[in-house]
């Protein structure tokens, strides 16, 4: 693996990738919105939303991995544009994984927990998949797409994700941070369950995956299963915040904009069985966090700009 290209580079989850990647490879990031703080060796400015701009902007660089994280990613927005939903999701990752296979690159895919229907919990990669929207399945869509095209791949179905923002787009926990701040009141789920995935193991875990050059598909989550309420009273616990202004509500209680699974919980055994990363639980990631953003303020001077979604 001498040199990969993540796209969604200025994103949550991809400026922690490349993070990772910066140290052992060559690195090329494509973003859209937000332009990576990450040291990398190209960037590229990209608008999945046009067809062949992709292909346009990257030109005829050669990459031995693309690791494709960009995504609309916001279940209501993509409910409320389901067009352009499948023009990203699915059209988008179609074009990135014909640009891969002609460059005879390997492909890993960042899908979502979220293509399952919560019915059960505790999901292996070989449940059937069945999404309750439309982000889950165009998602799930872009997963078709990599398996049709690509020889060398791999799809990662990632669990909601927490930890240390390096860039300008950050996690729900600094989303929940700063409403807490500002004296704002939260509602959060006592009934929704997830396996939170702490960015840093997941960012690890993909390096391994690119070294190892298996196909497969992968669940990654936390060590945990855990309501979002009680996350949340977690969090305010090691980071000294007012937990009474968390509202413990139902799904049943609130309007959302996209149908929402209950319990989307996932096994994450055959990840670690083929990359040796066993993903912590809850309390440990946020102690990790803590630490990590202390280091990077006093690094850097300041955190992070502005949450994302």
């Amino acid at each position: 693996m001498r040199s990969v290209l993540i796209t969604g580079a200025g994103g949550f989850v991809g400026e922690n990738l490349a993070h990772r990647f910066a140290r052992e490879a060559e690195l090329a990031l494509a973003y859209g919105s937000h332009k990576p703080q990450a040291t990398a060796h190209k960037y590229f400015s990209v608008d999945l939303s046009v067809r062949g701009e992709f292909s346009r902007a990257l030109g005829d660089i050669r990459p031995d991995t693309v690791i494709h994280t960009a995504a609309m990613v916001s279940p209501d927005l993509c409910e409320r544009d389901p067009r352009m939903a499948y023009t990203v999701n699915v059209e988008g990752t179609r074009e990135i994984a014909r640009w891969t296979e002609e460059r005879g690159a390997g492909m890993i895919y960042f899908s979502t927990d979220l293509v399952f229907d919560g019915k059960k919990g505790g999901y292996n990669e070989e449940d059937a998949p069945g999404p309750l929207n439309v982000y889950g399945r165009t998602k799930l869509e872009g997963e078709e797409q990599v398996l049709r095209i690509c020889t060398r791949w791999a799809i990662v179905r990632l669990a909601l994700s927490y930890g240390t923002t390096r860039g300008a787009k950050g996690d729900w926990t600094l989303s929940m941070r700063r409403a807490l701040d500002t004296g704002k009141t939260l509602h959060l789920y006592t009934d929704q369950f997830r396996t939170p995935a702490y960015v840093g193991d997941t960012a690890e875990a993909v390096f391994r995956l690119a070294l190892g050059g298996r196909n497969g598909i992968y669940h990654m989550g936390g060590a945990e299963r855990i309501s979002r309420y009680d996350f949340g009273r977690k969090f305010c616990r090691l980071y000294g915040l007012d937990e009474q202004r968390f509202v413990p509500v139902r799904m049943e209680e609130t309007r959302m904009g996209a149908p929402r699974a209950t319990d989307c919980s996932l096994v994450t055994e055959k990840l670690t069985r083929h990359t040796g990363l066993v993903p912590c639980d809850v309390e440990q990631g946020l102690h990790r966090q803590k630490r990590e953003e202390e280091a990077f303020a006093d690094e850097h001077g300041s955190p992070a700009r502005d949450s994302g979604p």
